[in-house]
């Protein structure tokens, strides 16, 4: 789970947002990570970081040590081999604000795990179809961007309330 932090977000809430989540994680393995704040992943218990620049891994794996997760979103092919050369525990392909994930994040994805054993995730799910192409394409994980998360919301608005009425029958 990426907890994504909008600007102006402030540092004294990101503990109690992450001990609200960590419960239901931990229960069904979900490890928690903050994007691009590795300085509160120790404070807020979370379980590391994932960075949207691979230049600031290093500062991020000496503050988080070899036991926390630290993922880098990469762009090409050569981030992506430093960034596994480096250490990284995962590399991302896509951008997480995608509508649709985009031919290029697949293909890096492919290619990717066809020549790499370091996991990838693929960012920018939006649908099963993107699901299914991401997943085809060999990607570890999928990330859903964020343009899924209202129609996610809604379906399940609609099937909590589907639920609670009663059957007529």
């Amino acid at each position: 789970m990426l907890l994504r932090l909008a600007p102006g977000f402030p540092d004294e809430a990101i503990v109690p947002a992450v001990e609200r989540l960590r419960g239901s994680s931990r229960e069904h393995d979900i490890a928690i990570l903050i994007e691009d704040r590795a300085d509160l992943v120790r404070a807020a218990a979370a379980d590391g970081v994932h960075l949207r620049r691979a230049a600031a891994y290093g500062e991020a794996r000496r503050r988080l040590g070899p036991e926390m997760t630290v993922g880098i979103s990469c762009g090409t092919r050569d981030e992506a081999i430093d960034a596994a050369e480096d250490g990284a525990d995962y590399v991302a392909f896509g951008d997480f604000d995608d509508l649709s994930p985009a031919q290029a994040a697949a293909e890096l994805a492919e290619w990717w795990s066809e020549m790499m054993t370091v996991p990838c995730v693929a960012a920018g799910c939006t649908s099963v179809h993107d699901a299914a192409q991401l997943a085809a394409a060999g990607a570890d994980f999928i990330a859903l961007g964020t343009p899924a998360w209202p129609a996610l919301a809604d379906s399940l608005r609609d099937i909590a309330a589907a639920l609670s009425t009663p059957d007529p029958a």
